[in-house]
């Protein structure tokens, strides 16, 4: 996959298609490899751009604290690498808290927001569970922690289903990761709230939740959608905090039919 120099480090990315740029931005653990289901289907109408984050993916890994806004200044350095002076931007959780910060930061880059799985600020629920995954990092490191997120991201149902896919996913992210940046990351989220500035958006804005997802209850984007001005929120069912890898064609559908619309 290519680099791009930002700021501090270099950001690996994966890009199919052309047209109108939108940009797909991953969770903690994540990278851009996780795409590969929506990614077809979303660059047969657009210039489709999948950054690794920092501390993320074959992206530069520093062993300094992250914060969501030093994400959206990375984010906004990119934009400005590669000339992309407007985008559709779809953040999944922690994606999504990025990608709240920068369209607060920069409204005027982002023509419409696709919010899956996300938060806009810590409540008590989503602190123990991030705190139960930070944990789970300095008790048996990346595979103790596969083993956290499973319990928490995933609808069981399609776990039982998947066991083998299950498996494949913990090897490569093993080889992959960095406890020390999902540390890092995971921090950064427990500090992140912009509940009190959500308000200011005005850009389309799509909330997508899972009706499973116990990770980031239903409550979480409620407040998202009751915030923001003129949202819309669509519940899948079904499916838990994943839905990009449970649901993928479901997901498509529901954001093709939204980005037509602008």
């Amino acid at each position: 996959m290519p680099k791009v120099d930002v700021r501090d480090i270099e950001i690996n990315y994966h890009e199919e298609g052309t047209g109108f740029p939108l940009v797909l931005i991953h969770g903690p653990s994540g990278d851009q490899a996780g795409w590969v289901w929506v990614m077809p289907e979303f660059s047969k109408h657009y210039r489709t751009i999948a950054p690794d984050v920092r501390g993320h993916g074959d992206s530069g890994k520093p062993d300094i604290p992250y914060s969501i806004q030093q994400f959206s200044d990375d984010l906004f350095a990119f934009f400005q690498k590669f000339e992309i002076c407007q985008a559709h931007m779809l953040g999944v959780s922690m994606g999504g808290a990025i990608a709240l910060q920068f369209v607060l930061d920069h409204p005027e880059r982002v023509k419409s927001l696709v919010l899956v799985s996300t938060f806009s600020h810590i409540d008590l629920q989503l602190k123990k569970a991030f705190t139960r995954l930070r944990k789970s990092l300095d008790r048996g490191g990346y595979s103790t922690f596969f083993e956290e997120v499973v319990q928490l991201a995933f609808n069981p149902d399609f776990v039982t289903a998947n066991t083998h896919f299950m498996e494949e996913i913990k090897t490569i992210g093993i080889k992959i990761n960095s406890p020390t940046a999902i540390a890092h990351a995971i921090e950064a989220c427990m500090k992140f709230n912009v509940k009190n500035r959500i308000s200011q958006i005005s850009v389309p804005t799509l909330i997508i939740s899972g009706r499973e997802d116990t990770f980031t209850p239903l409550a979480i984007s409620e407040q998202i959608h009751h915030s923001i001005q003129g949202s819309q929120w669509k519940i899948l069912e079904g499916v838990g905090h994943n839905i990009y890898i449970e649901k993928p064609a479901v997901l498509a559908q529901v954001v093709l039919e939204f980005l037509g619309r602008q």
